[in-house]
């Protein structure tokens, strides 16, 4: 399978007293955005719905543009732009915790293994349940939402893009593990 563009989305929060960057990273099929103008069209449409599965203590600080198989980007915006997602008996989690997101795929691995993809998220929150093992409800859902959005395509103006590994693996389905996991950062 070919080598697929990808957009890098950069997020920030509050972790052990200071301030923590980190990134999702979404290849996806369905053409490359054309110029600047495609690029930003796509950004806004990640960022306004990617907004929305964050509470006020994440920030969307960035998102880059590569062109398949490439590290050197060819598209930059900087936003300011806090989540404005609300989570009723939201309680927050340590930084190190973690939403997961699986995406399956109908591809397969030379051994016939199954292709997955994934996405982790940060800042997320517990509570709803007897004990702190698991996501929150209503934030889990808005994730669910997030996730099936990449699936479907965000648009840039001209072509549909939706979620694919970095070899063009496109995504076919979700799920949001209801239990939080962690990702550990470096120190």
């Amino acid at each position: 399978m070919p080598a697929t563009p990808s957009l890098k989305v950069v997020k920030a929060f509050t972790f052990q007293g200071s301030i923590k960057a980190y990134s999702n990273r979404y290849h996806f099929n369905g053409g490359t955005p054309a110029d600047n103008t495609h690029w930003t069209t796509l950004a806004d449409a990640v960022v306004a719905a990617e907004k929305a599965m964050h509470e006020g203590g994440v920030e969307i600080t960035d998102v880059w543009g590569y062109a398949a198989g490439s590290d050197v980007p060819v598209f930059h915006k900087t936003y300011t732009q806090f989540g404005t997602g609300s989570f009723a008996s939201a309680a927050g989690t340590q930084g190190f915790s973690a939403a997961l997101v699986r995406y399956s795929t109908t591809a397969r691995t030379s051994k016939n293994h199954p292709i997955y993809l994934f996405n982790y998220y940060h800042g997320v929150a517990t509570g709803g349940f007897s004990d702190n093992d698991h996501l929150n409800a209503a934030q889990k859902t808005a994730i669910e939402t997030y996730a099936a959005a990449w699936i479907s395509g965000f648009s840039d103006g001209t072509n549909t893009l939706v979620r694919a590994g970095p070899n063009g693996a496109t995504a076919t389905s979700r799920f949001v593990d209801p239990y939080l996991t962690h990702r550990d950062f470096p120190r």
